[in-house]
């Protein structure tokens, strides 16, 4: 297997990175334990498949919500393990690019963090520098590897929405697209919320959970446009952003997830373990919102063209998420076309903000 970033390297190349990386996994499952879990996201059944037992508790909770029961074929499958809690080491070649890697990593990643020696057609290669953390799919089997060194190091981002990487590729071949953005409702319908961080997508999904509106996701979440534009939910996690938050938000305080960690973190929470009423898997989209903090008393809806709401939409998603490009694109402009589109000023007045999107969801 050629280490060389520069070198040509052939597809039957990238499939024997592909095999060593998942012989590293299945050397992990016969050392350690295997659980598996599987969950229902979007119109598909994903199988995670855990070596060891240090990932469970990092990777699971933000998925809760989506639990089903055991299936015998699921679409994909993600074989996820650390070093540490299963007691292995990678394969020597992997271990020995993976070290490269890291000591040379503007020859060997691309602007997405792809290990562009192996990153083709059918072979999809990923390495996080930070935490470290090497994920890899192979589109034809349906397979893809998650791995870290240490699951502790996990970082609190990757807990609050994890495999985004994995997700992203996969989805994006069958026509739901991991976007940035909110979505809240009722099951007849509901809105996106677009934005770039910051522009208050979160505050306006927290805000209505006090009221009959249901939550999808203040962050990420799948979409599709084909038949009609459809929003999935991928993650029940909710991020409070600051001091100012922990106090607008005093109901959701208390149920912080990170507590402890507030200096470095934003405060997290996962929303099924306290309000599983409120957290459903999907609904119609039948508006697009692109929030806007305005310092004023009251909430309003101001229409907006289609090209307006993908400019909020389209930018932060393909920024975000490694292996978004044209056909994201194409979803995410097919369905701003389809719906109508408004900058929702957000007032300081926050009960008003539920009413207001209920209000646009009755005459939708």
């Amino acid at each position: 297997m050629n280490l060389h970033p520069n070198w040509s390297i052939a597809e039957s190349d990238r499939l024997t990175y592909f095999q060593l990386v998942y012989t590293g996994f299945e050397r992990a499952a016969q050392i350690a334990s295997e659980v598996q879990y599987f969950y229902a996201i979007g119109k598909y059944k994903i199988c995670l498949r855990f070596a060891g037992d240090g990932l469970i508790p990092q990777i699971t909770p933000a998925l809760s919500h989506l639990s089903i029961a055991p299936v015998p074929q699921p679409d994909l499958t993600i074989c996820l393990w650390d070093n540490a809690s299963s007691k292995t080491q990678l394969p020597l070649l992997i271990d020995s690019l993976l070290s490269l890697i890291r000591r040379h990593w503007a020859d060997y990643l691309g602007p997405r963090k792809e290990i562009k020696a192996y990153d083709g057609d059918r072979i999809r290669s990923n390495f996080h520098i930070g935490p470290n953390i090497l994920s890899v799919l192979d589109r034809e089997q349906n397979l893809a590897c998650y791995w870290i060194d240490n699951a502790e190091d996990i970082p609190y981002w990757e807990k609050g929405s994890p495999l985004q990487t994995i997700l992203n590729w996969w989805m994006s071949d069958h026509q739901h697209q991991y976007v940035h953005a909110g979505a809240i409702g009722n099951l007849d319908g509901g809105v996106l919320l677009a934005g770039k961080g910051g522009s208050g997508k979160s505050s306006t999904a927290l805000t209505c959970i006090n009221s009959s509106l249901l939550y999808v996701s203040d962050d990420y979440c799948l979409v599709t446009s084909d038949p009609l534009p459809y929003v999935y939910s991928l993650y029940n996690t909710a991020k409070l952003k600051g001091q100012a938050d922990l106090e607008r938000f005093p109901h959701l305080a208390d149920l912080v997830d990170n507590s402890d960690r507030l200096e470095n973190e934003k405060a997290m929470l996962f929303l099924h373990q306290h309000h599983p009423q409120k957290v459903v898997k999907g609904f119609p989209i039948k508006a697009v919102l692109v929030p806007q903090i305005t310092g004023k008393l009251d909430t309003h809806l101001r229409p907006i063209s289609a090209g307006v709401a993908l400019r909020a939409l389209a930018p932060s998603t393909i920024f975000q998420l490694a292996g978004s490009g044209q056909t994201a694109l194409q979803i995410m402009s097919s369905l701003v076309k389809q719906v109508p589109c408004y900058i929702l000023e957000l007032g300081t007045d926050m009960v008003q903000i539920p009413d207001i999107i209920l209000r646009l969801l009755l005459q939708t």
